[in-house]
C-alpha cells in the first residue's frame, strides 16, 4: 500500500523541476494529481509521465496570483476527483538584482506570484477542505533564502519569508478543522527557480552534504509532510539544504 493511497493531491507548479518530482513520487504513493500550472505544455508532459508509471492526473492551466484562476482549479478538480486532501505549493518566480536596482513592476510581480499565489492557494483550497469536513494537509515550499541576507536578491527572500509565517499562522488557525500545514525551506535544488543553471555549474562549498540537491530529495520530504507519518507536525518549516544552514 501506498503512503497517499486514496488522496486527491493537488500541486501548484507542479509542470517543472519540485513539483514535477512531487507530482511523480505522490502518484507512485497513491495519490491521484491534479496539477496547476501556468504553462500547459510543461502540465501536459508531467501529467503523460505520472500516466506512463500507472497513475492518475490531470492538470488545470491558469496564475496563482489570479484568485479567480485558483477557484477554477479548484472547481474543476473538485469536479473531476470529487475532493482536495493534499496541496504542494511549489510556484516561484525570483529576482536577480538587490532592492536599489530592482524595478518596481519587477518586485511587484515577484511578490504576485511567489506570496500572494501561495496565500490564494491556501487560502481557497483550506475553504474546500473545511466544507468537506475531514481535514487535509497543506505544504508550502519556502526557501534558505527566506533566512540569510543575499546581496543580489530582495523580492523572492521577503516571500519566502512570509511563507514561513503564513505556514504557522495556519497551522493554528486551521488546526481545528483537522487540516496540518507545514513548509520546506530547500537550499540549492535542481533547476534555479526563473532559471536553467546545470547543478553541475554551481558552487557547493558551502554544503555540507557536499552537493546541490536533487528535486527527488525535496519531494521525499513533502512526501512525509502530506502523509500520516507527519500527523503530529504543525507550523514547522524543514531546512532540507544539504547543510547549508549549520555552516
Amino acid at each position: 500500500m501506498g503512503r497517499l493511497d486514496g488522496k486527491i493531491a493537488v500541486i501548484v507548479g507542479g509542470g517543472r523541476n519540485i513539483g514535477r518530482a512531487s507530482s511523480k513520487l505522490f502518484a507512485s504513493e497513491g495519490a491521484k494529481i491534479a496539477i496547476f500550472d501556468m504553462e500547459e505544455s510543461r502540465a501536459a508532459a508531467v501529467t503523460e509521465e505520472v500516466a506512463e508509471q500507472g497513475g492518475e492526473c490531470m492538470y488545470v492551466v491558469g496564475e496563482v496570483q489570479k484568485v479567480d484562476d485558483v477557484k477554477n482549479m479548484i472547481a474543476k478538480v473538485v469536479e473531476h476527483y470529487g475532493r482536495i486532501d493534499i496541496l504542494l505549493n511549489c510556484a516561484a518566480i525570483s529576482d536577480r538584482k538587490p532592492m536599489l536596482e530592482l524595478d518596481d513592476e519587477d518586485y511587484r510581480k515577484i511578490i504576485e506570484v511567489t506570496q500572494n499565489g501561495t496565500y490564494f492557494t491556501c487560502k481557497y483550497v483550506a475553504e474546500q477542505m473545511v466544507k468537506q469536513g475531514d481535514g487535509g494537509a497543506i505544504v508550502n515550499f519556502s526557501s534558505g533564502s527566506a533566512f540569510n541576507g543575499n546581496k543580489q536578491r530582495v523580492a523572492y527572500d521577503m516571500a519566502k519569508g512570509a511563507i514561513v509565517t503564513l505556514t504557522m499562522d495556519m497551522a493554528v488557525q486551521l488546526a481545528q478543522y483537522g487540516i496540518r500545514t507545514n513548509a520546506i525551506a530547500p537550499g540549492i535544488t535542481g533547476s534555479q527557480v526563473g532559471g536553467m543553471i546545470a547543478m553541475e555549474d554551481r558552487s557547493t562549498n558551502n554544503l555540507v552534504g557536499g552537493r546541490a540537491g536533487y528535486p527527488e530529495e525535496q519531494a521525499s520530504v513533502a512526501l512525509f509532510l502530506a502523509s500520516d507519518d507527519a500527523r503530529h507536525l504543525y507550523g514547522q518549516t524543514l531546512r532540507n539544504d544539504g547543510g547549508g544552514s549549520v555552516l
